[in-house]
Parts: structure tokens; C-alpha cells; sequence
């Protein structure tokens, strides 16, 4: 596959959040071609929820390997940015509650009066 930036144009940035989400939401199966027995097995996508999800591609009827890594690589920058964000909220969470516990300490401490020995 060409990936050469000189041979594209028409540049957009993409919503990777967004591309996970339609991930999420995009039906997965497992099937085979009519012209395969049952017993041989794909998982994915069909093509016409795929073109109806991301809008990529030339038509409705095959997905190209390079719209599927470009969806899989957005969503798993959305991924990534999702679970920076729930990180950095759970890290602030716990800041607190330290500084919570540190608190209780000292107020347990006043109410404990002197140490006797």
C-alpha cells in the first residue's frame, strides 16, 4: 500500500474519541463466504456497516486494509487518550484523599491528647 505523504492530499484531522466510540458500537461477527463450507471461520465487520460508520473507502461492498489499520490505529489513539484522562482524574482522587487521611490524622491525633508513657 502507498503511504507516501506526497502522493495524498486533502488532510483532515480525525476525532479519535469519536472513531472509538463508532468501534465500539460497529457489529462484529464471526461468518464465512457462501462459497466457503461452515466450518471456515472470519471474524470482522461487513463492509456496508463499516462504509456506514467511518464514511471511508470506495464503496460499500470491501474494506481495504488501509481504512481498517486507519480506524484501528484512531481508535487506539482514542483509547489511549481516554484512558490518559481517567488516570489523571483517578491521580487527582487520590491526592486528595491522602491529603484527606492526613487531616483525619491530625484531628485524631488533637482528640488523642499527649502520648503517656
Amino acid at each position: 500500500m502507498i503511504s507516501d505523504r506526497n502522493a495524498k492530499e486533502n488532510f483532515s484531522r480525525v476525532d479519535s474519541r469519536a472513531v472509538l466510540e463508532k468501534v465500539a458500537a460497529l457489529p462484529v461477527t464471526t461468518w464465512n463466504y457462501k462459497s466457503q463450507t461452515n466450518g471456515v471461520r472470519h471474524i470482522g465487520p461487513v463492509a456496508q456497516d463499516f462504509k456506514a460508520a467511518f464514511g471511508v473507502g470506495e464503496s460499500d461492498t470491501g474494506i481495504t486494509t488501509i481504512d481498517a489499520d486507519g480506524v484501528a490505529l484512531a481508535a487506539i489513539q482514542g483509547l489511549n487518550q481516554k484512558l490518559e484522562e481517567q488516570l489523571r482524574s483517578k491521580e487527582a482522587e487520590i491526592q486528595e484523599l491522602k491529603r484527606a487521611v492526613g487531616e483525619l490524622r491530625m484531628i485524631v491525633k488533637d482528640l488523642s491528647g499527649p502520648t503517656k508513657r
